[in-house]
This record gives structure tokens, sequence and C-alpha cells, in this order.
């Protein structure tokens, strides 16, 4: 059983809106529908370098908790 979704209200300036509502159009999907996959997709992107980061680190022998 999946999670239940998660609702959120965001404020856009008029520009970045009317852009999106375009790109909406052209591909045939809803704004919100959009909107979710351009900031999921980022979510996923900015966790996968903080973790390829923190390997990279670790291999070199850095630790990240400040502690000795």
């Amino acid at each position: 059983m999946s999670l239940e979704r998660k609702d959120l209200r965001l404020k856009l300036d008029p520009e970045v809106h009317a852009g999106l509502d375009v790109l909406s159009e052209v591909d045939g999907k809803q704004l919100a529908e959009l909107a979710e996959e351009f900031i999921a997709q980022e979510v996923r992107r900015r966790i996968h370098a903080a973790t390829v980061i923190a390997e990279r680190a670790k291999r070199l022998g850095m630790a990240g908790s400040g502690r000795d």
C-alpha cells in the first residue's frame, strides 16, 4: 500500500506561471501535473547528488559528522 499523496500550495512569478502554462499545453498535461513532475525530478536529482558527494567524501576519509 502506498503512502497518501501530500498537497502543496505555492506561488510563482507571473512570467514563470505563464511559461509553465505554455509547457503544460505543449505536453498535453495539467499545470499541476507538470509542476509536480518538475519538482519531483529536481528533488531526486539533488538527493542523488548529495548521495554521490557523501560516498566520494567517505572514500577520501572525510567524515561528515564533524567528530574525531
